[in-house]
């Protein structure tokens, strides 16, 4: 009987040391995962920072250079007070060259203000032909017209002429500017004159294409 206890107890003590020895197994082998993941994340973190310690720094961007010096500016030309334009002489006839024998003057009658005023002289030249000159004009207040090539037309013993008129520009109170100087060859002792100047233009709301004057011419 004793035997059997002893052999019984033998048995339960080896048992018990086999339950032990797995369970010390089991335990260890349960260890050395954590262990090694632990490890393994602490490489990483330390490889982390490794890397973070030695990354170089980020470049900054260079400042954008700028161009060099710029060269100064020119100092703007002085500014001066405009003056008034001064106004175009106005034009005067020329003295007659020869003798003289008679003088008159014929006007249009338009009725807007501006009006032809034809100033004649007759004279006998060095050659004795007789002569007559015309001093054409225009009575305005301001007005603002180009030359007339061939603008003004005479026509005196049937025989019509045209001659250049000059440009007339003028601000202000009613005055009178000459247009042209015309000398003409006289077959009488008188003559009917008809004197024509292409305005082409509107003045005091008039549209006039012609401004014309008529008188008689005599020595």
């Amino acid at each position: 009987m004793n035997k059997i206890i002893i052999a019984l107890a033998i048995v339960l003590a080896i048992l018990v040391g086999l339950l032990a020895f797995f369970l010390i197994r089991e335990k260890n082998d349960a260890k050395q995962p954590t262990e090694s993941t632990t490890v393994q994340t602490e490489a990483i973190t330390e490889a982390t920072e490794t890397t973070e310690a030695t990354e170089a720094p980020t470049q900054t961007d260079a400042p954008t250079e700028t161009e060099a010096t710029e060269a100064p500016t020119e100092p703007p030309a002085p500014v001066t007070e405009a003056t008034e334009e001064t106004e175009k002489p106005t034009e005067t006839a020329a003295p007659i060259e020869g003798e003289q024998t008679n003088s008159g003057q014929f006007t249009s009658n338009t009725g807007t203000g501006l009006e032809l005023v034809v100033d004649w002289k007759t004279y006998t030249s060095s050659d004795g032909t007789k002569m007559v000159r015309f001093d054409v004009s225009i009575s305005s207040f301001t007005i603002n017209v180009g030359p007339r090539i061939d603008g003004i037309h005479i026509t005196m013993d049937g025989v019509t002429k045209s001659f250049d008129s000059v440009d007339v520009t003028w601000s202000g109170s009613k005055t009178t500017n000459l247009l042209a100087s015309c000398t003409m060859e006289m077959s009488g002792d008188s003559a009917a004159v008809d004197v024509a100047w292409d305005f082409r233009g509107t003045y005091a709301g008039e549209t006039l294409e012609q401004v014309t004057a008529s008188g008689t011419v005599t020595r």
